[in-house]
């Protein structure tokens, strides 16, 4: 069992249990007490959940937006299907801006390998492919958002002053028929609508749970899209695609 998997059916017990002992999770999940305590020390560390004496516990969640942390374990299977569908209508060669996201995390990694030009709006992507002999990395500037580690401000604008996109990959925190694509920060909404502007079509992405959702700050109407792609079913995706959004479900 790899680290992701082993962590993921952590936090998985974690919330449906509230507070599970060490002993336990080393049991279910066939490793040592001595894995699952650094296992526990990353998650808590990252604030997916709470170390207590001999046992993990749950946190609970007041804010509007949940940690990336947290969300990173959400819907993952959807994600990595929905990040290799948009990997795949990607051409080699093409510019691309990937949004700061649990979901355009999955379609980064789906793009390792590839002959193709990326300016992330978020650090982990930067750090995924760093090392990625294919990719071309652009960095991207301006001022860092602590846990989320998107990028944000005029440095960060700067490239969408200077450079043109083949495609922006745009994550989103709720997309709605009458309200369009919101997130939760306006600082992030005014970086995502530089990026959109400098990019020759954009796709969203965007696990169902964001479906019918509205956040605080509006990025664009639908009609800015040249497709959503989503795990959502037709009963789902019929009032945006009502509104004239053409739609991959995956």
């Amino acid at each position: 069992m790899d680290v992701r998997t082993r962590r993921l059916q952590i936090v998985e017990a974690v919330r449906g249990a509230n507070s599970v002992p060490v002993s336990q999770l080393a049991a279910m999940l066939g490793c040592s007490e001595m894995t699952v305590r650094r296992d526990l020390d990353v998650l808590a560390q990252d604030g997916v959940l709470r170390r207590a004496h001999g046992a993990a516990v749950a946190v609970n969640l007041q804010a509007d937006e949940v940690p990336y942390a947290i969300r990173a374990f959400e819907a993952t299977e959807a994600k990595v299907r929905i990040g290799r569908a948009v990997a795949a209508e990607i051409a080699d060669g093409e510019t691309v801006v990937l949004d700061c996201g649990t979901t355009t995390a999955e379609v980064a990694r789906a793009l390792r390998g590839r002959r193709v030009t990326i300016l992330p709006l978020g650090l982990r992507t930067v750090v995924e492919l760093a090392y990625d002999e294919a990719v071309h990395l652009i960095a991207p500037g301006g001022d860092v958002r602590p846990g989320e580690l998107a990028v944000t401000g005029d440095l960060a604008e700067v490239a969408f002053e200077r450079l043109r996109f083949d495609t922006f990959v745009l994550g989103c925190c709720g997309i709605d028929a009458g309200n369009g694509v919101t997130t939760h920060v306006p600082a992030d909404a005014r970086i995502k609508r530089a990026a959109l502007a400098a990019s020759r079509r954009t796709v969203a992405v965007a696990d169902a749970t964001k479906l019918g959702r509205v956040t605080f700050a509006h990025i664009c109407d639908l009609d800015a899209l040249e497709r959503l792609v989503t795990d959502a079913g037709p009963e789902e995706t019929a009032e945006l695609e009502a509104g004239g959004l053409a739609i991959d479900c995956v």
